[in-house]
């Protein structure tokens, strides 16, 4: 019972982070994991920076690498701009980003206007 609570919430993880890149359409775990996790990652440190290299084994890679890039630099954008915002305010900014197609211009209780400036860009 705990195993499949787990793998739900992984499911629903990727289906968030799948979204970042394309928000119009539904990309199920079940279909889009395994060529996005088709790739083998290291841990780089370099001047003081900790990063992951990924280097992706499939076919499509240098599609699964755009996608990859777009997401990381769509969240990293947000993550960053919204840095002086509580950790809720950040979630919701995400969730309308992920879903914004589905809100239709409103905003849940608690987001904070300056959100769609970040959002439009």
């Amino acid at each position: 019972r705990i195993m499949a609570s787990f793998i739900a919430l992984v499911y629903n993880w990727w289906h968030l982070y799948v979204r970042f890149y394309d928000e119009t359409h539904n990309r199920e775990a079940i279909t889009t994991r395994p060529a996005l996790m088709q790739g083998v990652g290291r841990r780089v440190e370099s001047g003081g920076q900790k990063r992951i290299k990924v280097s992706i084994l499939h076919q499509k890679a240098d599609v699964i690498t755009a996608a990859i890039t777009a997401i990381s630099k769509e969240i990293s954008r947000l993550a960053t701009a919204a840095e002086q915002w509580t950790v809720g305010q950040r979630w919701l900014l995400f969730l309308v980003r992920i879903y914004r197609h589905y809100f239709g211009g409103k905003r849940p209780e608690g987001y904070l206007p300056s959100g769609d400036l970040l959002l439009s860009g």
